[in-house]
């Protein structure tokens, strides 16, 4: 089987498709977030990433990233500050119950992990690593593909969110 198969590009997006199903139902189920809450928040966890390069990472038009900020701001899992040197820029931090809620939403998330793939042999959990890395670092080097952001994003960019109305 080749990458440009048919079959293995109708494999693939079955297997995301469902991938990303099955995350959200674990994080329907552990917190309040939804995913893209869940990556942003990672994201502001991890760096010193401000709203438009964590915008830039997760490839997310930058009101989609302003409003998940909101949103984990108003919940009390996100502080924005003003950054210290610099007062054109924010700084984002996790508050203890964002931090808290990642911990509980990665061991949930973990669990799940071993429950599908924890009998599989660690060369093969290893590829599997090594070809999601592969995935991941190829996003961004999409050839023609247009970048939504500024004044260009639209709110059709915008994924749905979990558990709402917007099929």
């Amino acid at each position: 089987m080749h990458a440009a198969d048919p079959s293995f590009a109708r494999r693939f997006l079955h297997g995301a498709w469902h991938a990303v199903r099955q995350v959200e139902r674990v994080l329907a189920d552990a917190g309040d977030l939804d995913l893209t809450d869940l990556v942003v928040l990672e994201y502001a966890s991890l760096s010193d990433l401000g709203p438009s390069a964590i915008a830039d990472a997760v490839r997310l038009p930058p009101h989609t990233v302003s409003r998940a900020l909101g949103r984990l701001a108003s919940a009390g899992l996100l502080e924005r500050r003003v950054a210290a040197g610099d007062a054109r820029r924010r700084s984002l931090e996790p508050t203890r119950s964002g931090s808290a809620m990642l911990a509980r939403l990665h061991a949930a998330l973990g669990a799940h992990v071993t429950a599908m793939l924890g009998d599989q042999p660690p060369d093969r959990l290893r590829a599997f690593a090594d070809v999601l890395t592969t995935v991941v670092s190829s996003d961004a080097a999409i050839p023609g593909e247009r970048q939504v952001s500024g004044s260009d994003a639209t709110r059709s960019a915008d994924p749905p969110r979990s558990g709402s109305h917007r099929r």
